[in-house]
């Protein structure tokens, strides 16, 4: 796995997004994603209050303390959810029926969200990330992003208070995070964080972080023809289930050449076979060719 510098300090350009760590009766399995993470030569943690049920920096916290060579970004902004305990309990207890229940899944899915509307209130972010710190068990983070930030919120006085953060030596570097794209982001700081969009190839200056990049991931019934060939080209079995996974992470990695790339999953064995399916010679030294291929198998999306 290839390097980069993130804030200064030197990380993988994997990543690992930890949205889907949950405490409780699933801290086991989030242990051992954590774990699988560091052992594929992940060193770069993505978190959030809002994630993993409230529960997401605790569980890192717990497994990555003492660990030094990492990197590690959470956020401001987004509330975290309330009674995170109960509700990972719930969640854990109730997931044979949700496969099953799409209507159970979205009920469940509103019951977890984030308590309360979003604050970048200079207070607000002063007590989340002193929260943030205590649960990560960290005196620093190597960045702090205000968490979907709209343009009318990012003030004079919410900048400054982002600032003294960094000026008191509780976060390395500041920045934004989006769910949307890049046309989606409210610049700040030097670290930016989007998802992926095979179709952008412009970076803002400072610090990338992307994710996303298996967003539009097609069964492999549904490749169309072209896309068959073009896989194929690349050296690819299309009948391949991380097929897929090694285009969109290969491309996304080799056109932003010095990007972190998020990747997320419940899964040991598909991040580990994930990670494994990126085409490191081209991430390092892109070949024009493959390059064009990926782009043109990415853009034949069937509908």
């Amino acid at each position: 796995m290839l390097d980069t510098v993130l804030a200064g300090v030197s990380t993988s350009r994997i990543g690992f997004g930890c949205g889907r760590l949950v405490g409780g009766a699933a801290m086991k399995q989030s242990r051992l994603l954590v774990e699988t993470a560091l052992n594929l030569g992940i060193r770069h943690f993505d978190t959030a209050p809002s994630y993993g049920l409230g529960s997401s920096e605790d569980v890192l916290g717990a497994v990555l303390e003492g660990e030094g060579d990492v990197t590690v970004v959470t956020k401001v902004g987004q509330a975290r959810p309330s009674a995170p305990g109960l509700k990972a309990f719930a969640r854990q207890a109730l997931r044979p029926l949700l496969t099953r229940a799409p209507a159970l899944r979205a009920r469940l899915a509103k019951a977890t969200a984030p308590g309360g509307a979003p604050s970048y209130s200079p207070g607000a972010t002063e007590a989340s990330l002193a929260d943030s710190l205590t649960r990560l068990r960290r005196s620093c983070v190597t960045a702090t992003l205000l968490h979907e930030i709209d343009a009318q919120s990012l003030t004079p006085d919410v900048a400054r208070a982002m600032h003294e953060q960094r000026d008191l030596g509780r976060t390395l570097a500041l920045g934004s995070g989006t769910g949307a794209g890049l046309d989606g982001l409210v610049p700040f700081g030097t670290i930016s964080q989007y998802r992926w969009q095979p179709e952008v190839t412009d970076c803002p200056a400072g610090d990338v972080i992307l994710h996303g990049a298996l967003r539009q991931f097609p069964q492999p019934d549904r490749f169309s023809a072209s896309q068959i060939d073009g896989l194929r080209a690349l050296g690819r079995e299309p009948s391949d289930p991380q097929c897929w996974a090694g285009v969109a992470q290969t491309l996304a990695l080799a056109t932003h050449r010095a990007a972190i790339l998020l990747v997320s999953t419940t899964s040991p064995q598909r991040l580990v076979a994930g990670v494994k399916a990126i085409d490191w010679t081209i991430v390092g030294s892109p070949d024009d060719s493959a390059v064009a291929t990926m782009r043109a198998v990415l853009s034949d999306m069937p509908a």
